[in-house]
């Protein structure tokens, strides 16, 4: 996927998004940071086709993703949004089968493709054995699960998650991650993400995009885009960055 000079606005507004270029490579994980309001979620919005950019386009195995049908678009792009509501009856296997309705016709009824999908989608998100309980019986970890879960059974091979670990204690925020590793590596998926926690996202990333007030900073290996000099100039923050065997590349705030 590319996107090119994108500008985007809601309404007749300021710009949240201004000429904006980058690349998502294929078969890897790329994760959007920056600060509040710097269009990290705007971005998503428009390479998910949620929002329609002023200017620019983005493009997705050659063609501009405004020439998709539908239903064609969404066997290849799958979203988990960043706030998701479902019927207080749904269970976690009824929600994940909804992810299957870019494959139906209005009247058609299950296959065994569809079925083959849920359980798998059920088996990488580790939901089977809630496949029959209401969502609003779940926490919030395995709440997140079921939304990852629909959007894999609609066997794309791109994943979008904005700000998936938003509202999780720390044992869910890395469970999800985890699962997001494990769809990448076992799967070979790829995946955008919208992060907030650097230390995340330099993680569980192969590349990162930097955003500030609408505009990409830098874009790179989290090696290359999480430096004391970034930080400062993205987020205002003085940071250390420290390297060490054991855990790799991190960083700690000092300051102000």
């Amino acid at each position: 996927m590319e996107v090119k000079q994108v500008t985007f606005s809601y309404e007749q507004k300021m710009n949240q998004l201004e000429n904006v270029n980058c690349q998502i490579e294929e078969g890897k994980i790329t994760t959007i940071i920056g600060p509040n309001g710097s269009g990290k979620s705007t971005l998503l919005g428009v390479m998910s086709r949620n929002y329609s950019p002023k200017n620019g386009e983005v493009i997705l195995d050659g063609r501009a993703i405004s020439q998709y049908k539908p239903k064609e678009f969404a066997k290849k792009l799958a979203v988990v949004h960043q706030q998701n509501e479902a019927p207080e009856d749904m269970t976690v296997e009824k929600l994940t089968a909804y992810g299957r309705l870019p494959y139906k016709s209005m009247f058609s009824q299950e296959s065994e493709e569809d079925k083959k999908a849920v359980e798998w989608a059920l088996i990488c998100t580790k939901l089977q054995s809630k496949r029959h309980v209401k969502i609003t019986e779940l926490s919030g970890g395995e709440r997140q699960r079921v939304w990852i879960a629909m959007a894999l059974a609609q066997q794309t091979p791109i994943l979008f998650l904005d700000e998936p670990t938003t509202y999780l204690d720390l044992y869910y925020q890395y469970e999800i991650l985890e699962l997001v590793k494990s769809l990448n590596q076992v799967y070979q998926l790829t995946l955008v993400m919208v992060l907030h926690d650097i230390n995340q996202a330099i993680k569980y990333s192969d590349h990162i995009i930097a955003m500030k007030q609408g505009q990409i900073i830098l874009q790179g290996k989290p090696s290359e885009v999480i430096t004391t000099a970034s930080m400062k100039d993205i987020y205002n923050v003085d940071v250390l960055v420290k390297q060490e065997n054991e855990t790799g590349l991190y960083i700690v705030p000092i300051g102000i």
